[in-house]
C-alpha cells in the first residue's frame, strides 16, 4: 500500500492555515479528484498530479467551483460522468456541468491557466431549510437524493431536476444516504439513531433499524453509510457494540439482521464507503469496504474476513470526513506486473488529502462487470448486464443520462460552441439571491406526488348565492309561432291601436315563449298578486318567465345552511354544504343573465376581529364596540353589527340597516360619514389601507380608506357563477391584499381576481384546467387557513398564488373528490407546460404578487431553454424589452407598460437572458437582446 498526502492540495491560498475539507470524490474515469470544504469552494483536481506528487512543484487545481453561499460539505460524481453535484449549508446543491468547447484564450481575464477545465452551474436544486449534508446517485443516474439538517431527505428527478419525492419520517439530522446498487432501495442514516430504508419503486418507508446505534453516545458530523456492490449488505457508520464504536454491517434480508460488524477504530465512525467493485482474492469472491472517524485513521476490511485487510492510523491531525473509491479498468494496466487495482481518498478536517494506493497483490483483481451484474440480478437488477464492459454500461445502458436535455439537445444535436465572449459570461452568472428569500429557496416545481389524506383546513362556504334567473337551456325542436299566438291589437283609453310585445328569445338564449299574452298594463299600474301567492312567483301566461328567487339564511357564522324556495313547483337541484357537513337544496340553474343575492349573516351576541387588531362589537338593540389592542377604545352605534372586520389602520363595521362605518384601528377614530350601501354586508376585509365589502346583492367595492377613493366600485360577482354542472357555487372566501386587489374562491375549485384594467373577471385557478402540465396543482398537506388576507397564503405554501390555488383544489377535492388524473403523450405535456406557466406569470401579475412574478418568470425562462422554441422565446423577449428597440407590430407591445406588477420588466429580462444562455441553440437571440438591454440601461 502505498500513501500520498500533497501538501499542495488544501482549500486556502496560505497553507499554513488550512481550512477543513468535508468531501472528496473521484470522477469516474479516475483522472479527477474532487473536494468541497469550509472556503465555499469545489475544487477539481488531476489525479495524475496526486500519484507522481513532487512536493517541491505544486499544482493548481484543474477548476475552482464558487457558487456556493457556504461551506460545501458534500460532492458526488453522477455515475454517467456527465454532472458533479455539491451540497452545502447555504441549503443548495448546486449541479455541475463540464463545459468542453469553453475557449481559453478568448475570455483575456488571465483566470484561468494552461490546461485548466470550466465547471458551469446547469442547476440550482433548491428545497431543503437548513444545512446539505450528503448525496448520493442512484445507480443508472436517474435520480439524485440530497439529506440535511431539516431532519429531511429530498429525491431529485435527473432527466428535469424536479423534486419528485420528499422522505420525512426522521425526527432529528439525516447525515447520510446511499442508493442500492439493485436500485430497489435508497438508505438513510440520522441521529435519530436509526437507518431507514426506503422503497425507490414508491418512495414509500420499507423498514427501519435502530438496534446497532441505541447504545451509541458518540456525537459525529456525518452518518455516510454505504451499499456493497454486490447488494447483499449495507455498512453504517456510528454505530457502537456497548461503548465501542464500531460500524455496523446490515444484511439484505427480511428483517434486516445487523449480527455483524467491523470492530477496531477508537474513536467515532464518520464515513464507510465500500469499493464499486467486487475483488476475487485467491480464488474468494468479497466485497473492500473503507471506514474513517474521529482516530484519525482508516481501516480497509474485506467482507470475507473478520480482521481489517490494512490499518493506516493517525493518518491525520483531524477527523477523517470522507471517503471514496476508484477501480481502474484491468485494460489499462494489463501489461504491468503488480499495477495498482485500487485508489481511495480521505480527507479530514486537518485540512488536507491523502492517496491509498493497492496493488493487485494486496487486494486481488476485479472481476468481471457481468459476473457482478449476475450478483445483482439476484436481488432484481433488471437491467442487461452480459455485455457491459465498464459501470458505466452495467448501470447507464439505457441511456437516461440524455433523457430532457437542459441545452434542447434531446434530439441529438450536438451542442453548439459559445460564439462569444458575453455567451460565456452569461452562462456564468448565477442568479443569485439572499439566503432567506422565499424566491431562492423555491424555483422547483410543485411535487407530483398527492397526499394520500388531504388536510381537511380549507375554508368552508361565507355564504351561499341565490340567483334570479332566465332559463338558458334553448329546447333542440322549439315549435314555431302559430296564427294563434300571434299578438292581438288592442285599443288604449285615447283610442289609438297598441299591439302587446310578443317575447321571442331572451338574449341569454333562453326559451321562446308560445303562450298567449294578457293586454299591455296602463303606465303605473302595478300587477296585483293572487291570495297567498308569492310576489314574484310565476304567474300563467305572462310573455316570459319571471325569475325563480330563492329564500336562505345563515343561521349563524359557524352553523349549518337553511334555504327554501318560494316557489313550491321550483325544480331544486343544487347543493350547498355547511360548514357542519349538512346539506341544503339551494336549486338554480346556470344563468347568462341573473341577479344575485347572498345570505346576510344573523345577529349574534358578540363579533370578534381576528388578527393582530383585537376588536369585539356587542350587540343588543344598538352596538357597543370595543377595541383592546393596539389601542383602547369604545365606539356606540344605534344599530346592531353584522360584519366586522380590522387592520392596524382600520376597522370596518357593517350594520344591519345597509351602512359601513370605518374608525382607525389605534384611536377609534371616525375616518368618514356612513357609507351607504343599500344592503346589508355579506363579508367585510380589511388589509392596510384598504377595506372591501361584499354586499347582498353581490356587488363588490373596494376603497382605499385614507385617501378616501374607491378603487373598485360595484363589481359584480354574477360572472363567476355560471356553472357547467347544472349547479350553483357556494362562496369560500374573499381575498384582499395590501394593494388593494382581491380574489373571490368558490366551492367548485375555481378562484377569480378582478383586473382593474380589463374591468373583467379573470380565473386564476381551476380545478380542471393544465392538468397535463408538470406544474399541476394538486392538494397540499400544508396546513392552509384562510384569514381574508393574501398574506397567509405565503406563509402556507410555496407563494400567495399558489397557496390560493392549491386551497381552492383542496375545497373542490373535499365537495366532489379528486379528479382523475388524464393521460398525455411527451409532446402534449411539454405543450401544456409551457402554456401554464405563461397562465401562472400572469396571474400572479394579476394579483400583484412580486415574488410570484420573479419566481415564474425564472421557470418559464428555463422551460423555454429547454424546448428552445425560437418564436416563443423571441415573443417574451420583445415583451419584457419593450420600445424603442422592440420588433414586430404586437398590440401588447404598442401598450406596452414598463412593470409585471411592480417589478421592472427589464430587470426580469436580465434574469431570463442568464437562464436562456444556458442553450447555445438561442446564443444568437441572447446576444441580440442583450446588447439592446444594455444600450436602453445606459440612455
Amino acid at each position: 500500500m502505498r500513501i500520498t498526502k500533497p501538501e499542495w492540495l488544501h482549500h486556502d491560498a496560505d497553507k499554513k492555515k488550512l481550512t477543513a475539507i468535508f468531501s472528496v470524490d473521484f470522477h469516474p474515469d479516475g483522472q479527477r479528484l474532487a473536494t468541497g470544504g469550509m472556503d465555499n469552494k469545489v475544487r477539481v483536481w488531476s489525479t495524475h498530479a496526486i500519484t507522481h506528487n513532487d512536493s517541491a512543484q505544486p499544482h493548481a487545481p484543474l477548476a475552482t467551483l464558487a457558487a456556493h453561499g457556504g461551506a460545501v460539505m458534500c460532492v458526488r460524481f453522477s455515475p454517467n460522468a456527465r454532472y458533479l453535484a455539491s451540497g452545502a449549508d447555504d441549503t443548495v446543491v448546486l449541479i455541475w456541468e463540464q463545459d468542453t468547447h469553453a475557449d481559453y484564450s478568448g475570455l483575456g481575464d488571465g483566470s484561468l491557466s494552461e490546461g485548466s477545465e470550466v465547471w458551469r452551474p446547469v442547476r440550482r436544486l433548491a428545497g431543503h431549510a437548513s444545512d446539505v449534508c450528503d448525496l448520493a446517485w442512484s445507480p443508472d443516474a436517474r435520480f439524485l437524493a440530497s439529506c440535511g439538517l431539516d431532519n429531511r431527505v429530498l429525491i431529485w428527478d435527473t432527466r428535469t431536476f424536479t423534486q419528485v419525492a420528499e422522505l420525512t419520517a426522521h425526527t432529528q439530522f439525516v447525515k447520510g444516504v446511499t442508493f442500492d446498487p439493485a436500485g430497489k432501495y435508497v438508505a438513510t442514516q440520522s441521529d435519530d439513531k436509526t437507518l431507514r430504508i426506503w422503497r425507490t419503486s414508491d418512495w414509500a418507508l420499507h423498514a427501519t433499524v435502530s438496534a446497532p446505534f441505541q447504545d451509541n453516545i458518540f456525537s459525529t458530523y456525518f452518518r455516510r453509510p454505504s451499499w456493497s456492490p454486490d447488494g447483499a449488505c449495507i455498512a453504517a457508520a456510528n454505530a457502537a457494540n456497548g461503548r465501542v464504536p464500531v460500524a455496523a454491517i446490515v444484511q439484505r434480508a427480511a428483517a434486516w439482521p445487523t449480527d455483524l460488524s467491523f470492530v477496531g477504530h477508537h474513536a467515532a465512525i464518520e464515513a464507510v464507503q465500500f469499493s464499486p467493485r467486487i475483488v476475487s482474492i485467491d480464488g474468494t469472491q468479497t466485497s473492500v469496504c473503507a471506514a474513517a472517524g474521529q482516530d484519525r485513521s482508516v481501516s480497509v476490511w474485506l467482507t470475507s474476513q473478520p480482521v481489517p485487510l490494512t490499518a493506516a492510523t493517525a493518518l491525520f491531525a483531524g477527523s477523517v470526513f470522507d471517503l471514496a473509491w476508484h477501480i481502474p479498468e484491468p485494460s489499462s494496466y494489463e501489461s504491468e506486473d503488480d499495477p495498482v487495482v485500487a485508489r481511495l481518498a480521505a480527507c479530514s478536517f486537518d485540512g488536507t488529502v491523502a492517496l491509498l494506493e493497492f496493488s493487485r497483490s494486496e487486494l486481488g483483481s476485479p472481476i468481471p462487470i457481468p459476473d457482478q451484474g449476475a450478483m445483482l440480478a439476484a436481488h432484481g437488477w433488471s437491467r442487461p448486464y452480459k455485455s457491459a464492459r465498464t459501470l458505466a454500461d452495467l448501470h447507464c445502458s439505457d441511456g437516461s443520462n440524455n433523457d430532457d436535455e437542459y441545452d434542447g439537445n434531446s434530439d441529438g444535436r450536438p451542442r453548439p460552441i459559445a460564439e462569444t465572449v458575453a455567451q460565456i459570461h452569461l452562462e456564468e452568472s448565477p442568479i443569485r439571491e439572499p439566503r432567506e428569500s422565499r424566491i431562492a429557496r423555491a424555483l422547483e416545481p410543485i411535487s407530483n406526488e398527492s397526499p394520500s389524506e388531504p388536510v381537511s383546513t380549507a375554508a368552508e362556504p361565507l355564504a351561499t348565492i341565490h340567483m334570479d334567473e332566465q332559463s338558458s337551456v334553448s329546447s333542440p325542436a322549439e315549435p314555431a309561432l302559430t296564427e294563434q299566438a300571434m299578438p292581438v291589437p288592442v285599443r288604449t283609453k285615447d283610442g289609438r291601436k297598441r299591439v302587446a310585445p310578443m317575447f321571442i328569445r331572451p338574449l341569454g338564449g333562453g326559451r321562446a315563449s308560445t303562450a298567449k299574452h294578457s293586454p299591455v298594463q296602463s303606465a303605473g299600474q302595478a300587477p296585483v298578486p293572487k291570495a297567498g301567492q308569492p310576489p314574484f312567483a310565476d304567474p300563467p301566461r305572462l310573455p316570459i318567465d319571471m325569475p325563480l328567487w330563492i329564500e336562505a339564511r345563515v343561521q349563524s357564522s359557524i352553523g349549518t345552511f337553511e334555504a327554501t324556495t318560494e316557489n313550491e313547483d321550483a325544480d331544486v337541484v343544487a347543493r350547498v354544504v355547511g360548514p357542519a357537513g349538512a346539506q341544503s337544496l339551494v336549486h338554480a340553474q346556470p344563468l347568462t343573465a341573473a341577479r344575485v343575492r347572498l345570505s346576510v349573516p344573523a345577529v349574534v351576541a358578540q363579533l370578534s376581529s381576528s388578527g393582530a387588531v383585537s376588536i369585539v362589537a356587542h350587540n343588543t338593540d344598538s352596538l357597543r364596540l370595543v377595541c383592546a389592542s393596539p389601542g383602547t377604545w369604545t365606539v356606540y352605534l344605534d344599530q346592531p353589527c353584522v360584519a366586522l372586520d380590522a387592520s392596524t389602520n382600520v376597522t370596518d363595521v357593517s350594520l344591519v340597516d345597509g351602512t359601513v362605518h370605518w374608525f382607525d384601528s389605534g384611536s377609534g377614530a371616525r375616518l368618514a360619514p356612513p357609507l351607504m350601501l343599500g344592503t346589508p354586508a355579506t363579508v367585510v376585509r380589511c388589509t392596510g389601507r384598504f377595506c372591501l365589502v361584499l354586499d347582498a346583492s353581490g356587488l363588490i367595492s373596494v376603497y382605499d380608506v385614507v385617501a378616501l377613493e374607491a378603487r373598485a366600485d360595484h363589481i359584480s360577482i354574477a360572472p363567476l357563477l355560471n356553472s357547467l354542472d347544472q349547479s350553483v357555487p357556494a362562496l369560500t372566501g374573499v381575498l384582499l391584499s395590501e394593494s388593494g386587489d382581491f380574489v373571490v374562491q368558490l366551492t367548485n375549485g375555481c378562484a377569480f381576481a378582478f383586473n382593474i384594467m380589463l374591468r373583467s373577471w379573470l380565473r386564476i385557478a381551476d380545478p380542471h384546467a393544465f392538468r397535463r402540465s408538470d406544474f399541476a396543482t394538486r392538494p397540499s398537506n400544508r396546513p392552509i387557513t384562510s384569514t381574508g388576507t393574501f398574506a397567509a397564503y405565503s406563509r402556507s405554501s410555496a407563494s400567495q398564488l399558489e397557496g390560493i390555488q392549491e386551497s381552492a383544489h383542496l375545497q373542490y377535492t373535499r365537495m366532489q373528490g379528486t379528479p382523475s388524473e388524464p393521460t398525455a403523450s411527451k409532446a402534449v405535456r411539454a405543450c401544456v407546460t409551457l402554456d401554464h406557466l405563461e397562465h401562472q406569470l400572469m396571474a400572479a401579475a394579476t394579483i400583484g404578487n412580486d415574488d410570484d412574478v420573479v419566481r415564474f418568470t425564472d421557470l418559464l425562462a428555463r422551460r423555454l431553454a429547454q424546448t428552445a422554441d425560437h418564436t416563443r422565446v423571441l415573443f417574451w423577449l420583445d415583451a419584457l424589452l419593450g420600445p424603442p428597440l422592440v420588433t414586430g407590430e404586437q398590440p401588447s407591445i404598442k401598450s406596452w407598460t414598463p412593470c409585471l406588477a411592480s417589478v421592472p420588466k427589464r430587470r426580469l429580462l436580465q434574469r431570463m437572458l442568464r437562464i436562456l444562455a444556458s442553450n447555445r441553440h438561442l446564443q444568437s437571440q441572447v446576444s441580440e437582446y442583450s446588447t439592446a438591454l444594455k444600450e436602453l440601461l445606459e440612455i
